[in-house]
């Protein structure tokens, strides 16, 4: 699986103005907590993943990526969820490979690069 393409860009407007639209009245207060609440749950999940990492547990490591990967496309965070669904294919079958390593790596740093975004959101 390819690492997030130079291309895929680091936030995607759309998806909050989608959020916004959903939630009508509360849109800019729902978006806002969404960001707050991601911030705070996707440090502890990416915590919880390293960990996984380092006792090479990888079916751990899938099922946090895919957690984080759907949540991040929500909030329109499209290259660590594209990060996050290398990462939860390198090891969906609860074993590692030669790239994945890296994929770690890329999902931190795109959440690190995610961070100021969901920041300002919140």
């Amino acid at each position: 699986m390819p690492l997030p393409a130079a291309e895929t860009p680091l936030f995607d407007p759309i998806a909050m103005d989608k959020l916004r639209k959903v939630a009508g009245d509360q849109g800019s207060t729902f978006v806002a907590d969404m960001a707050q609440l991601f911030l705070d749950e996707t440090t502890r999940v990416l915590a919880e993943l390293q960990a996984g990492r380092e006792r090479q547990d990888w079916k751990t490591v899938s099922r946090l990526a895919h957690s984080v990967k759907s949540s991040a496309a929500t909030l329109g965070l499209m290259r660590l969820s594209a990060a996050c669904q290398a990462l939860e294919l390198d090891t969906r079958n609860a074993t590692s490979g030669p790239e994945t390593e890296n994929r770690v790596a890329v999902v931190m740093e795109e959440f690190k690069q995610a961070t100021p975004i969901l920041k300002r959101l919140s």
